[in-house]
């Protein structure tokens, strides 16, 4: 199985060489075409309870295990909506609002889309 990231090549890479796109955006456009996933998963460390999370890009947070009691979404960071489950994996826009609330806390992973 393939670990490569689908990165964006930045703004000094030319789009094309001559009559050809250049190596860094061939690969970017392909990773689109067959959903190369943006960044790796990364582990979330949990502080105080209840944590809140939220990240600047697009993803899915997988929360199991703990003694969770409520995990509720929020758009503002002010008005939460509790979401009626205890683990599972949420799906958050960029700069949406996670609240965990434990006694033990859960592994948590966040996965960008």
């Amino acid at each position: 199985m393939s670990n490569q990231q689908n990165n964006l090549p930045d703004f000094t890479t030319p789009f094309m060489l001559g009559k050809i796109n250049s190596k860094d955006w061939f690969f970017f456009l392909v990773g689109l075409y067959t959903g190369l996933p943006p960044q790796a998963e990364n582990p979330v460390v949990l502080g105080v309870s209840p944590f809140v999370y939220t990240n600047a890009v697009k993803g899915t947070v997988i929360v199991s295990g703990g003694t969770v009691s409520d995990i509720s979404f929020s758009r503002d960071g002010t008005n939460y909506y509790t979401t009626g489950q205890t683990a599972g994996m949420f799906t958050i826009n960029a700069q949406d609002f996670l609240r965990i609330t434990y006694t033990v806390p859960p592994t948590t992973t966040f996965v960008p889309t």
